[in-house]
């Protein structure tokens, strides 16, 4: 965790486009400390009946929300700054598409959030730093509680 689910119609993305993106949000996050195998991007291809803005199908929409787990967002200054950094890994692709994007940010009770049904050693630094290390969930003494 993080996660950012987007919806959007077929077509609206290339794969290389997906993967800037996917690669950039990566980034960001292992940026703050979180280990890489935590951070996972959807795209969801969303046809048409099956998908509408204002009653409409958009074919120039994208939808997408980002939840989260591993930390809270700390003050309305770094709330402001992490938005400008999502903008700033949305804005150059779907932008100069013409296409309408929206999002949410959505934070999660830690204490629900489970990796291969450990709980994330986000209290344990020596073995966070393994797990950012090795990529991979560690088990860790206290990890099943």
């Amino acid at each position: 965790m993080p996660r950012w689910t987007f919806y959007l119609s077929p077509n609206t993305l290339t794969q290389e486009e997906k993967g800037t993106i996917a690669r950039k949000v990566t980034d960001l996050y292992i940026g703050l400390g979180i280990p890489a195998f935590w951070i996972n991007v959807f795209f969801h291809e969303v046809g048409e009946g099956n998908f509408y803005s204002g009653g409409k199908y958009p074919p120039n929409a994208v939808f997408f929300h980002m939840d989260h787990a591993a930390r809270k967002i700390a003050s309305e200054e770094v709330r402001d700054e992490f938005i400008r950094k999502v903008n700033d890994i949305v804005r150059p692709i779907l932008d100069p598409k013409g296409i309408k994007w929206e999002y949410n940010i959505y934070e999660h009770l830690r204490d629900n959030w489970r990796i291969n049904g450990m709980i994330p050693p986000m209290d344990h630094p020596e073995v966070l730093e393994e797990w950012r290390e090795r990529n991979a969930p560690v088990v860790y003494e206290g990890a099943y509680k």
